[in-house]
């Protein structure tokens, strides 16, 4: 599981740990956190902790976002708007059978 962290020695293995963390679903990346906070990281690996970490609050605030967008989406369209919309469908489904 912690196969992806460990010290980068260049900038392109630090990218490639980036992009690793960025492929991983919320829950695989905290997993990898919580395995290395309880092995006890040292000073080299705390940058590695850091960017994982970093990673998963940027998920939790994308996540957030995404629900305050559906949120005002449903809340946008009220109750009495959606009963009309049906209304006038079900009119226009009599209309074009009666004909």
């Amino acid at each position: 599981m912690s196969e992806f962290l460990y010290m980068p020695s260049e900038p392109d293995d630090l990218q490639f740990l980036i992009s690793k963390y960025r492929t991983m679903d919320i829950e695989e990346l905290k997993a990898n956190i919580n395995e290395w906070e309880e092995k006890g990281v040292g000073t080299k690996e705390n940058h590695i902790l850091s960017i994982a970490k970093n990673e998963l609050q940027l998920r939790y605030l994308d996540k957030q976002e995404q629900i305050r967008l559906l949120t005002n989406s449903l809340t946008s369209s009220s109750r009495i708007d959606r009963w009309i919309s049906s209304a006038r469908a079900v009119i226009k489904q009599f209309i074009e059978i009666k004909n």
